[in-house]
């Protein structure tokens, strides 16, 4: 858990530098991240909403959060009572295990749509890496709004833009365009797929 800190931290100083400095890791210390930031999250949530904060755009900077809360809300809630909340646990880290794979295949075309360079495990890293602004309060109402526009911005731009190396303008279209769509996504469909 202290490594998963100490990336934090490094992400909160440097994020460029981070990302640079990541660029040559294998696969396997960004889903150890993934899976310490998940874990966490995956624990904090339940307990939270068994409290009565229900996990909304305004309080989840997971959208694994909120599928989790809606399903246990909408189907096992009335079944199974209080339990339902340890089902949630797992359905959180199932619905991010999901979102990193999609997210990975997705910011991979982009950005080599747009003319970067490197391999798939870039956007693995992007994603991994990106999910760390989260442990900031990503599961506390109004606090989760900075942590999940954080956790995008590292997503979706920072850490593409330095691990494909694609100039920073092409970045920022991409980064505007997909804010864009969240944001309609969040408007007219009162949920946000962008936000892992």
């Amino acid at each position: 858990m202290s490594q998963t800190l100490r990336i934090l931290v490094n992400q909160l100083n440097d994020p460029i530098g981070f990302y640079e400095g990541v660029r040559g890791e294998g696969w396997r210390p960004a889903l150890v991240f993934f899976t310490c930031v998940t874990l966490l999250i995956s624990i904090i949530t339940p307990t939270l909403n068994y409290l009565g904060v229900a996990s909304t755009d305004l309080s989840s900077s997971y959208q694994s959060q909120i599928l989790a809360y809606r399903f246990v809300k909408d189907n096992l809630l009335a079944a199974y009572g209080s339990y339902a909340y340890l089902i949630e646990a797992f359905l959180i880290f199932a619905f991010a295990t999901a979102m990193v794979c999609f997210l990975t295949a997705f910011l991979h075309l982009v950005y080599r749509g747009i003319g970067g360079r490197g391999p798939v495990l870039n956007a693995l890293k992007a994603v991994c890496y990106g999910i760390g602004p989260c442990l900031l309060g990503g599961f506390l109402p109004y606090v989760s709004l900075f942590a999940g526009f954080y956790s995008f911005a590292m997503q979706f731009y920072i850490g593409p833009m330095t691990l494909y190396g694609v100039s920073q303008g092409r970045a920022i279209v991409v980064f505007v365009a997909l804010i864009t769509w969240t944001f309609i996504e969040m408007f007219v469909f009162g949920t946000t797929a962008g936000f892992l």
